[in-house]
């Protein structure tokens, strides 16, 4: 497979997950039981800015 990625262009990045499949699975859910429609918003408004203590490894969303 990394010949057909090196042959074709695509690139692949490498890079570890920084958050949990726990971490992401708890995100996701909390933000099923908000009333926000649009994760993006949610993401950025909510747990960007009130629980970033609580995921010390949180990414950007972009």
């Amino acid at each position: 497979m990394g010949k057909y990625l090196i042959s074709s262009g695509i690139k692949q990045r490498n890079k570890p997950s920084r958050l949990s499949v726990s971490e992401v699975m708890t995100i996701v859910i909390a933000f099923h039981q908000s009333e926000c429609r649009n994760f993006k918003t949610y993401y950025i408004h909510f747990v960007c800015l009130c629980i970033t203590n609580k995921f010390p490894e949180l990414v950007n969303y972009t």
